[in-house]
């Protein structure tokens, strides 16, 4: 990992934490001899893992002889490893989620368990490898997407939304950031000191053989490397049925299965029906929402039909297509970031912002409802290059944007205008309230200390902000600001009035 990620990750605040009973699951799993009764006090602090725990014991997907009727029974049922397991997924599934606007946490944690059926079942397909590790495993491959979405939330969660699939997603990691999110769930995995077999899935769970390329494809040299093969076969299977084009989503599986573990596609639509059974069991067990049984066996169903239409090189041939227009997909995805977006602060830039407040304009006027426009400018910003260099206003630059991006609704529209100067609309919000967010964020930058290059070299900026109100029920305001650009013109006027009157404020502009 580059240092500089590393770096801007050690600094976070809020980077995701392991809660406490999962550091204490985590520290029995290690221990070289733990016996059930230790298990059981602990597990015994959170009555909701008490319930799954026990739920888990009596569910099919770890069927056992006999009932178990309290938690010491469960755990001698499960065996102390597979309680473990269990308790440390229920525990991070429950506890890691993103916050709104952000990453969709449902459609992570559903692709994550089925993640978790699909290498389970590869695993007693292969008859080699621990079920309840692998479905662990396959489970947290991704935890390096919550770490993404607590680094750049609004990036993030725009990247994840517009990627086509899963590995189109990870490719635009990698053009966008310099990273994927593999290495970051690795590197989360080992600040947390979570099991080597768990970082060593995830760090290989896109790439098996890069990640172990000193062993040249030996699994008997390398023995993580089946793990790492189990468990990037299980993402490939867990998209034929948590993306739009399953049929695409099967020929890739298919192809994998097949180099990995020289499964032909009998064998393979075998599997598929596995992971549909333990799937429809695991979401039971782990209380996660994803389509019914009856859709489950129609996705798998039509999976097994385009193996069975599809010959072997087909197939292999058709993957190949498909891998190259991810990749162009991903290509476009990142182009398109860098013809929007500032590269400094991140924000919309001036020429992607005439069509989006076009369109917001004129929604307003069919909606009939009221729209601001806002120009925000930092406060003698020349004077902070001129102390403490370029760098440094870049990093107010920065700083200031994303407490805007913080502070606004999906909805608005936020953009660098250019030079320290920044753009944000504002739909749908009384006259009150627009005038209420924009003196929050006034205060917001006020009160932000920017570092200059050191800890004692700390300095705080002030904004002053013009704003204009677009109300097409007011007939005097509706002709006054009559467009977009007329609103502009009036946010303008009304911030020179903020400058020339004593910076650090908020002035509005009326409708003569």
């Amino acid at each position: 990992m580059k240092p500089e990620i590393e770096q801007q990750l050690v600094q976070m605040k809020s980077l995701p934490s392991v809660p406490g009973v999962a550091l204490r699951i985590v520290e029995l799993s290690q221990q070289p001899e733990v016996d059930a009764l230790e298990i059981v006090e602990v597990l015994s602090r959170d009555p909701a893992l008490t319930v799954k725990v026990l739920a888990a014991a009596n569910s099919p997907a770890f069927a056992h002889r006999r009932k178990a009727a309290n938690l010491r029974e469960a755990v001698l049922a499960l065996g102390i490893e597979a309680t473990l397991t269990l308790s440390l997924g229920f525990t991070l599934l429950h506890s890691l989620q993103s916050g709104p606007g952000r990453l969709d946490c449902s459609a992570f944690w559903r692709r994550a368990v089925v993640c978790g059926a699909a290498a389970q079942c590869i695993g007693i397909r292969e008859g080699r490898l621990n079920s309840e590790e692998l479905l662990l495993a396959g489970m947290l491959q991704d935890l390096g997407m919550l770490v993404f979405d607590a680094m750049e939330p609004r990036a993030y969660g725009r990247l994840a939304g517009e990627a086509g699939n899963h590995e189109a997603l990870r490719l635009a990691e990698i053009g966008c950031f310099g990273v994927d999110h593999a290495e970051l769930g690795s590197w989360l995995m080992e600040r947390w000191n979570l099991p080597d077999y768990l970082r060593q899935a995830a760090a290989g769970s896109h790439e098996p053989e890069r990640s172990t390329a000193g062993c040249g494809g030996d699994t008997e040299a390398c023995p993580e490397l089946e793990l790492m093969r189990v468990v990037a076969l299980s993402s490939r299977m867990a998209d034929v049925w948590v993306t739009e084009d399953p049929e695409a989503a099967t020929v890739q599986a298919a192809a994998l299965a097949h180099r990995y573990f020289g499964w032909e596609q009998a064998l393979f639509g075998e599997v598929l029906e596995m992971v549909t059974t333990a799937v429809k069991q695991l979401i039971k067990v782990y209380e996660v929402d994803i389509q019914g049984g009856d859709e489950l066996n129609r996705i798998s169903e039509q999976a097994r039909e385009v193996l069975t239409l599809r010959s072997l090189n087909m197939i292999h041939e058709a993957a190949q297509v498909q891998r190259r227009s991810q990749e162009l997909e991903a290509q476009n995805s990142i182009l398109k970031q860098q013809a929007e977006r500032d590269p400094l602060t991140e924000l919309h830039n001036r020429r992607h912002l005439a069509e989006r407040l076009q369109h917001a304009f004129e929604r307003a006027g069919r909606a009939r409802e009221l729209l601001a426009v806002a120009l925000i400018d930092l406060d003698h910003f020349k004077s902070v290059n001129d102390e403490f260099g370029h760098q440094a206003g870049d990093a107010v630059l920065y700083g200031v944007a994303k407490i805007l991006r913080s502070s606004v609704r999906k909805q608005d529209i936020l953009a660098r205008y250019g030079g320290e100067e920044f753009l944000i609309a504002l739909p749908g919000l009384g006259e009150l309230a627009v005038r209420g967010v924009l003196e929050r964020l006034r205060q917001a930058i006020a009160d932000h200390p920017h570092d200059m290059g050191g800890t004692l070299q700390r300095r705080h900026v002030t904004a002053s902000i013009g704003y204009a109100l677009y109300d097409p029920n007011n007939a005097t305001a509706a002709a006054h600001f009559s467009s977009i650009e007329a609103l502009i013109r009036g946010a303008d006027e009304a911030l020179y009035r903020a400058k020339s009157s004593g910076r650090n404020r908020v002035e509005q502009e009326h409708p003569s």
